[in-house]
C-alpha cells in the first residue's frame, strides 16, 4: 500500500473534504486531519488552505498532487500485474453510488461478492449521481452506480437495475382499499414530498407532468430523505412517492401499503460506469463482473414486490 498519509491526502484533495475523505476512508475527520497534519510536518509545508466552508490546495497541494498520483498509479499497476501472475484477487475497489442504492441493495451485493473475494475491502461513498460522476472523472472512484444519463464518451457503461417509484399510503388510508387510482385523485391528498434536486423528485413529477394538467400536488411536507418519508407516511401525514427498493420491507411488514397509479409508470435506469477495465484495478474489475452477472437476478427480485 502506498504512504497511508498519501493515501489520505489524495481522498481529501479529490473530495476537496476532510468529511467525505472520513466517510471513504472509515475513519473519524479528526484521524483524517492528524494524517494531513503529519504530512505537513514532514514536508514543512502547508498542503491545503482552509475557510468555513471549503477547502482548496496550495501551491505545494498542488505539486504534492501530480506527484502523488503518478504514484498511486504506478503501485496500482505494480498490483495489478502481481495478481494476475499470481491468480490472486486482494486489495482496494474504490466505488461511488447513488444514495438509494448505496443504502438499499448494494450493501448486499458486496456481502456476497466478498464471500468469494474475502481478500478485498470496498471502500463506497453515497451520494447523489453528479457527485459521484465527479468522483470517478477525478480518479476518486473507479466504479460509479448512478441514474445519470452518461455524459463522455470517455466513459463505459452498462445497465444494472431499473428502479420503479411507487405511491406509499398508511394501511387504513381509503386508498389501499383500491386496487388503483388515477393520477387526478393525486390532487386531492395531502403530499409529503422530496427536496429540490432529488432524484426521486424529478422522476415523478417528469412523469405525472401530462396526466396531471399544470396541477401542482398539495404539499403539506417537504422531506430530505426517503426514511423521514415513509415515517411521515406512516404517522399518517399524507402520502408519497418513492423507490419501491426503498419501501420494500415497510410493505412486506404492512406498515405501508402500495398503491398504483392507472396507465402511469414511473421508473429509472442505474448504471455501472467506468473509465476502462485498462484502468481498473484488479479487485474493481472482479467486482464490475460480478455486478454484471448479477444484472437478471437483481431485476427479478425488484419485480417480485409488484
Amino acid at each position: 500500500m502506498i504512504d497511508f498519509n498519501l493515501k489520505v491526502f489524495l481522498v481529501v484533495a479529490k473530495t476537496s473534504s476532510f468529511t467525505r475523505a472520513a466517510e471513504f476512508l472509515n475513519l473519524s475527520q479528526p484521524a483524517v486531519t492528524h494524517q494531513i497534519k503529519n504530512l505537513e510536518t514532514l514536508l514543512r509545508t502547508k498542503l491545503f488552505h482552509r475557510t468555513q466552508n471549503k477547502i482548496f490546495l496550495t501551491k505545494s497541494g498542488n505539486i504534492l498532487l501530480k506527484y502523488a498520483d503518478d504514484i498511486n498509479h504506478l503501485y496500482q499497476n505494480a498490483m495489478k500485474e502481481i495478481q494476475e501472475v499470481d491468480n490472486r484477487v486482494a486489495g482496494d475497489a474504490h466505488i461511488g453510488a447513488a444514495s438509494l442504492l448505496g443504502k438499499y441493495l448494494l450493501p448486499r451485493i458486496i456481502g456476497e461478492f466478498k464471500k468469494n473475494f474475502p481478500e478485498v475491502h470496498i471502500s463506497m461513498l453515497a451520494g447523489n449521481s453528479k457527485e459521484i460522476l465527479e468522483y470517478l472523472k477525478n480518479d476518486v472512484i473507479e466504479l460509479a452506480i448512478v441514474s445519470e444519463p452518461i455524459p463522455s464518451k470517455n466513459l463505459s457503461a452498462f445497465s444494472l437495475y431499473s428502479d420503479d417509484l411507487i405511491v406509499i399510503v398508511a394501511p387504513d388510508h381509503p386508498w389501499s382499499r383500491k386496487k388503483e387510482i388515477s393520477p387526478m385523485d393525486l390532487l386531492n391528498e395531502d403530499f409529503i414530498s422530496r427536496e429540490l434536486g432529488s432524484g426521486t423528485r424529478e422522476v415523478y413529477l417528469k412523469s405525472l407532468k401530462a396526466y396531471l394538467k399544470g396541477n401542482p400536488l398539495k404539499t403539506v411536507m417537504v422531506l430530505g430523505n426517503t426514511e423521514s418519508v415513509k415515517m411521515a407516511v406512516i404517522g399518517k401525514m399524507g402520502f408519497s412517492i418513492v423507490s419501491r427498493l426503498a419501501a420494500r420491507s415497510e410493505v412486506e411488514l404492512g406498515l405501508l401499503k402500495e398503491v398504483r397509479i392507472k396507465n402511469v409508470n414511473m421508473s429509472r435506469d442505474f448504471f455501472v460506469v467506468f473509465k476502462s477495465e485498462e484502468n481498473l484495478s484488479v479487485p474493481a474489475l472482479r467486482l464490475k463482473e460480478y455486478l454484471k452477472s448479477k444484472k437478471t437476478r437483481l431485476q427479478s427480485d425488484n419485480l417480485t414486490l409488484g
